[in-house]
């Protein structure tokens, strides 16, 4: 627990209200210049415990996804759903460049991952070593509902693929998946950000798969 302060313009016409921390803060309004109310709260960061399945396995591979701080989000996702490894492949950045850390927030050091030229090899060899299902992640007429995926599910270890922000999971690749999923979307806007789509399709998986 740690405390913070609510600031609130005392001019009525302005009434401006935010944040700020406990020992930080000015006491005069940034719009009107009037004189702020200051009320203390106690922050609660806490957050309940929730237990993934032990005996899933989830990977996943980042084909080609070109922006830093996209990757960055991802892993901070990752760290967040107990995400087993990350593949980086093509062009994607790796936490060697400074833009990752900026909105990874430390999450690079928690999460284990590699890095690999080719995603179509990669995953060719994974699908020789070991039974996985894999699931490429990708908006399109074909494909399926992720909410339709848990059924289509054949094995215990889960390998999600998300590709370019504009050409998308490589057409090969799509070809070697167990399923194409998309996730549902009602509105007008029929696209989602990528790090949006991974946490996403990752809490499904790691919550739902039971």
């Amino acid at each position: 627990m740690s405390s913070y302060v609510i600031l609130q313009c005392g001019n009525k016409k302005c009434n401006f209200r935010f944040p700020a921390e406990k020992e930080n803060f000015n006491i005069y309004c940034p719009f009107c210049g009037e004189r702020l109310e200051v009320l203390e709260y106690t922050l609660d960061t806490g957050y309940a415990q929730y237990k993934r399945n032990p005996h899933l396995h989830l990977e996943c591979i980042l084909d080609n996804v070109r922006s830093s701080y996209n990757v960055g989000a991802i892993f901070r996702s990752a760290s967040a759903f107990s995400i087993d490894h990350l593949d980086l492949c093509g062009f994607t950045p790796t936490p060697d460049q400074a833009k990752v850390l900026k909105t990874s927030l430390g999450a690079e050091k928690q999460v284990s991952w590699s890095y690999e030229r080719n995603a179509l090899s990669l995953i060719q060899q994974k699908k020789t070593e070991r039974s996985c299902s894999i699931y490429s992640i990708e908006a399109s007429l074909t494909a399926t509902s992720l909410l339709n995926a848990m059924g289509k599910r054949s094995a215990q270890h889960i390998l999600l693929v998300f590709g370019n922000e504009i050409f998308g999971v490589d057409p090969e690749i799509r070809r070697l998946s167990d399923a194409v999923l998309q996730i549902p979307i009602t509105g007008d806007k029929k696209s989602l950000n990528v790090s949006t789509a991974f946490a996403i399709a990752v809490f499904y998986f790691s919550m739902f798969h039971q």
